[in-house]
């Protein structure tokens, strides 16, 4: 299986998202819209520290298993 990224100007995506859509079933297993603004890159940046301490703890394993 590849990956393709593909960027794509906002104006454009609706059209982009219209062509895979009507592509065979089989083609594509996977369609992702990732938005990587400079915003959203700082802010993953920021909280993925302090996310990996709060989330790797006993209690949420036992709200994962509902997940």
């Amino acid at each position: 299986m590849k990956t393709i990224k593909l960027e794509v100007e906002d104006s454009k995506l609706d059209i982009v998202l219209n062509i895979i859509k009507n592509l065979k079933e089989d083609i594509v297993s996977k369609c992702e819209i990732v938005n990587n603004t400079i915003e959203n890159k700082e802010y993953h940046r920021m909280s993925e520290k302090t996310l990996a301490k709060l989330w790797d703890n006993e209690e949420d394993s036992v709200y994962d298993r509902y997940l």
